[in-house]
This record gives structure tokens, sequence and C-alpha cells, in this order.
């Protein structure tokens, strides 16, 4: 397990990517193409590398109860963000715009809600440090 001072780290790094994702998922909005979805696919990796590193996360640094189940509800919620990324990855570039559009919006709203999740976890009361 990682110390505490990785915590940080992590969060840190999942914020960028979060926030990178948004932004690849804002872009295909405007044009779907093949350098668009190739950057979907590269936040869906980072996403799930993120979420390998969140099992090696010592939780012992969160206060008890509510944050370890509020990692367990971000890490669920970063498991729907990756399959969500990977199904909008995986989009043909001539998909129709309204199957398109459903796609975007479920991927940004899965995107927010991991958002929501790791902000939740980093509220004061949830923490021990």
């Amino acid at each position: 397990m990682y110390n505490p001072l990785f915590w940080i780290e992590w969060l840190d790094r999942l914020n960028r990517v979060l926030t990178s994702a948004r932004q690849d998922v804002a872009v295909l909005k405007r044009a779907v193409s093949p350098r668009s979805l190739e950057a979907i696919k590269r936040s869906k990796r980072q996403l799930s590398a993120l979420m390998n590193d969140l099992r090696l996360l010592d939780r012992d640094v969160l206060a008890t109860g509510t944050a370890q189940n509020g990692a367990d509800e971000l890490q669920r919620v970063l498991d729907r963000t990756v399959a969500q990324l990977g199904i909008l990855a995986a989009i043909p570039v001539a998909t129709a715009p309204g199957t398109l559009d459903r796609l975007l919006a479920a991927s940004d709203s899965a995107l927010r809600d991991s958002c929501y999740e790791a902000v939740m976890l980093l509220e004061p009361s949830r923490r021990r440090a």
C-alpha cells in the first residue's frame, strides 16, 4: 500500500485526467474524427490505471465509515466512467447524430459524477490527516 502522501498525488492526477477527458468529449461533440476518438481511448486507459492505483492506496488515511464508503463509491463511479468511455471510443466515425449525442451526454455525465465523488472524498470531515 502507498503512504498517505500518495493520495494527494493520486487525486491531482485524477483531476487532470477527468478534466482532460471532459475536454476530449467536448471536442468530440464538435467533430468526430479518428484523432478525437483516440483521445477518448487515451483517457480511458489513464482512468483504468488510476483505478488500479486506487486499490493500492492506504485507506486508513480516510476517516472510518463514510470516507471508506466514499472511496468505494468513487471506485464504482470510475468503473462506470471507464465503461462509458469504452463505449464512446468504439463508435464508428459515421455514427448517427442522435446516437452520438446520447453517448456523449452519458459520457459527460459519468465524468461529472466521477468529479463529484472525488470532491466528496476530499471533504475535511472525511479525512483523518
